[in-house]
């Protein structure tokens, strides 16, 4: 019998001491008393946590207080301040500028020190990590995950600093490439299957946050399916984060939307053979759409960044949908945080995401019940539910309205004039950072599986085109 190969870890042997550099941090809080005009430029590099030493920390965090209001720093304002003071404390701020001769090597030591700090933090992320793994199996990995993010987000790179040249030059050939896609009557970005949205918005682009919010039953969920089909047919691999609706359950809408089969005989299990080859033929439309589904439920911001910047290296997620924010796993490891605060995290992790991957994150949020209370039921940017944030961060804000579902038989529709409310939807923008906001009206069917283009003719108007 042929035997699996088995595959064998290095144990590693316990580090005795932590990276630590008191000489190091001596030099730089040295230097910065010499030549405190490198403060600033320190500061990019390294925290307070950077230092070991609880003396030497404190110091440079009475340093950092300073550069804050303006004071001037230098030893004697230091020892002065009140929790220097002492005759120690005196005596050990003199010998810290007797340890260097002047600031001109405390960025390279700066630097130095960061990078002590980085594997300090490394050895006792692989401590608590070996805890976790016996205590906490179910959610090492996620923790792992946030954990190990943090530490990498934190590490300043030379490379983040670009020319504005270079910028320039970027710009220029973005603008080139979205004006040859106009003359050529395609959308700028990734299209959103509603001809009109694609005109106030060029459609998603890379490193947008996209909110799409509405009260419960509004059609958020079949909005998504349609956004997500759209952009998958373009050829765009979109990755979904089903928090609320099962893969199976998500699957069977996407089957009954593209089919048009009725939605009811499909739930019931009574379609017919006309049906069932509808069925097939989507069945194999869809199975060759590049969507990824994940609808694991409690999952948190950092495990869904985690798993897409894995698909990107494969080259299987251009577009990234979560269904929804306040479904997140935002739980925080401080006692003291409230859930805006949480939500608000999630929602800046989102923005970061879209940015990092530079693909458009869609983002689904619930609103809250002022709506209800309200005569005018048209939704509002003060609606998000739970965090201002979410509007701050979002570089578009979408709401879906159905009219129909508050009782109103008609609707203004602006050009189109006054149309019956049922089976009308509304997407209203109330923020888009690179274009137009207005309101665009769609169709859909009773049991909202299908949205398409209020407009019966198949040429797109151009009113309130941003580019």
């Amino acid at each position: 019998m042929r035997r699996e190969k088995q595959i064998s870890y290095n144990r590693p042997v316990p580090v005795e001491v932590l990276p630590e550099s008191p000489e190091l941090e001596k030099a730089v809080l040295g230097a910065l008393i010499l030549d405190p005009e490198y403060l600033p430029d320190v500061a990019e590099i390294v925290e307070i946590s950077a230092f070991s030493d609880a003396n030497n920390s404190k110091i440079y965090g009475a340093m950092l207080s300073m550069l804050e209001r303006g004071d001037k720093i230098d030893l004697y304002t230091l020892a002065d301040r009140p929790e220097l003071k002492g005759r120690e404390m005196t005596r050990y701020l003199v010998e810290l500028t007797n340890a260097v001769g002047s600031g001109v090597n405390v960025l390279e030591h700066a630097r130095k020190l960061r990078d002590t700090e980085t594997r300090r933090r490394m050895c006792l992320f692989g401590y608590e990590l070996a805890v976790r793994a016996v205590s906490d199996p179910d959610g090492v990995v996620d923790w792992a995950t946030t954990e190990i993010t943090a530490i990498a987000d934190r590490a300043v790179r030379s490379d983040d600093i670009t020319p504005l040249s270079d910028v320039v030059r970027a710009a220029l050939d973005d603008l080139e490439r979205r004006q040859q896609a106009r003359q050529a009557g395609e959308c700028i970005g990734i299209p959103t299957g509603l001809q009109r949205l694609d005109a106030l918005t060029g459609g998603w682009r890379g490193g947008q946050l996209v909110v799409l919010a509405g009260r419960p039953g509004m059609g958020k969920s079949a909005a998504m399916i349609h956004f997500a089909r759209t952009a998958a047919v373009s050829g765009v691999p979109v990755c979904v984060f089903s928090l609320e609706m099962p893969a199976g359950q998500l699957a069977g809408r996407m089957l009954v939307g593209y089919s048009g089969v009725n939605s009811q005989a499909f739930r019931v299990g009574s379609v017919d053979a006309d049906g069932w080859h509808e069925l097939e033929q989507a069945a194999a439309d869809l199975s060759a759409m590049p969507v990824y589904l994940n609808d694991r439920v409690n999952i948190t911001m950092g495990a869904i960044r985690s798993q897409c910047k894995a698909m990107a290296r494969r080259g299987r997620c251009g577009m990234v949908i979560i269904d929804y924010l306040q479904l997140l796993d935002t739980a925080s490891r401080n006692t003291n945080s409230t859930r805006e605060r949480e939500i608000a995290a999630a929602s800046r992790s989102a923005k970061l995401l879209a940015k990092e991957l530079d693909v458009p994150v869609i983002l689904l949020s619930q609103l809250s019940r002022k709506i209800e209370e309200r005569t005018d039921k048209t939704p509002m940017l003060s609606d998000l539910r739970e965090s201002g944030a979410i509007e701050q961060d979002a570089d578009m804000v979408l709401f879906i309205d159905r009219p129909a579902m508050y009782g109103r038989a008609e609707i203004d529709a602006g050009r189109y004039g006054t149309i019956p409310a049922e089976g009308v939807g509304l997407l209203h923008i109330a923020k888009n950072r690179e274009g137009a906001t207005g309101c665009v009206i769609f169709r859909h069917n009773e049991s909202i599986t299908r949205i398409a283009d209020y407009e019966s003719t198949a040429n797109p108007s151009t009113d309130g085109e941003p580019f």
